[in-house]
């Protein structure tokens, strides 16, 4: 098995424009990465337990170890776009695969 199997687009926002009239226009969405990850679909348990805390996920991205990913940044993969919930943590502290849960924002 191949421990990374899955294209993902890592996704910033840019820096907000003029609209002309004084004000700004939000920024827009722009691929800042393009990585191999793997997105694991958690067990009915874990969602139950997430959207009892108040913090509902449908996603869990794991990832090879890097610091420049946080929650701020979305993930584009297969045609959907999830946002972050919570801080990518570096899973057992070896400094090898880094997870994070995702939650699906369309699709």
């Amino acid at each position: 098995m191949i421990e990374f199997p899955h294209e993902l687009a890592i996704l910033i926002e840019s820096e907000p424009t003029p609209d002309g009239g004084g004000g700004y226009k939000k920024g827009e969405w722009i691929v800042y990465d393009e990585i191999k990850g793997f997105m694991d679909t958690p067990s009915s348990h874990e969602v139950f337990q997430a959207h009892q805390l108040q913090h509902p996920f449908d996603r869990h991205l794991y990832y090879p170890y890097r610091k420049d990913i946080n929650s701020n940044m979305r993930v584009l993969f297969d045609g959907d776009t999830y946002e972050f919930v919570g801080k990518p943590m570096d899973q057992g502290g070896q400094q090898e695969v880094m997870k994070a849960n995702l939650r699906l924002i369309n699709g």
